[in-house]
């Protein structure tokens, strides 16, 4: 671009501008002028930042910390799924719980967890189709994460967000039998 000409430099900044009948579904974090003249803007700062980028905060001057998930259920059956566990791992500890006296175990997944957690369900009633069945629910929690400042003259401060959940009750359909076996 030529730095002396203004006028070229707003033509080539129009032409980057989105087309009004894009419904391909994406969204943008990035703020859009509403007269249509697309605009190369600063991040807001301060106060501006959360109405800005929906009650989120991109700051270059913090660090994000997440917290650890808050585990609500601390039963024997259940079992917390995340997006680092081993698959095998949980799907056989899904299986010992469901062939025990319990016959029923509840997989809580969050986030990019809830892919897994639903493959280990589907994957469990493939294998035994008529001795397992599952229920799911959904809901959201609520996360806190930490904002670690990168200068020593800002403030640590805190960014809640809303998390989706996956909980997903597996239980046995099939009666065990009982050992009646009586030793003699």
């Amino acid at each position: 671009m030529s730095e002396g000409n203004p006028a070229r430099e707003q033509e080539n900044v129009a032409a980057v501008k989105p087309s009004p009948n894009n419904n391909s579904g994406k969204r943008s974090n990035k703020s859009r002028s509403h007269s249509g003249a697309a605009t190369t803007q600063a991040p807001p700062s301060g106060a501006d930042q959360k109405q800005h980028s929906g009650g989120r905060r991109f700051s270059d001057r913090h660090v994000v910390k997440k917290r650890v998930l808050p585990k609500y259920y601390t039963r024997e059956n259940d079992i917390y799924v995340t997006y680092k566990s081993d698959f095998t791992f949980q799907y056989k500890r899904c299986l010992d719980i469901l062939n025990s006296a319990l016959g029923e175990a509840f997989l809580h997944c969050t986030g990019r967890a809830i892919n897994q957690g639903i493959n280990l369900a589907l994957k469990i009633k493939a294998e035994y189709p008529e001795a397992f069945d599952y229920e799911v629910n959904t809901s959201t929690i609520t996360v806190t994460d930490d904002l670690h400042p990168l200068k020593d003259d800002d403030d640590f401060s805190e960014q809640r967000r809303m998390n989706s959940c996956l909980h997903i009750r597996l239980y046995r359909t099939i009666k065990l039998k009982q050992n009646t076996a009586v030793s003699a």
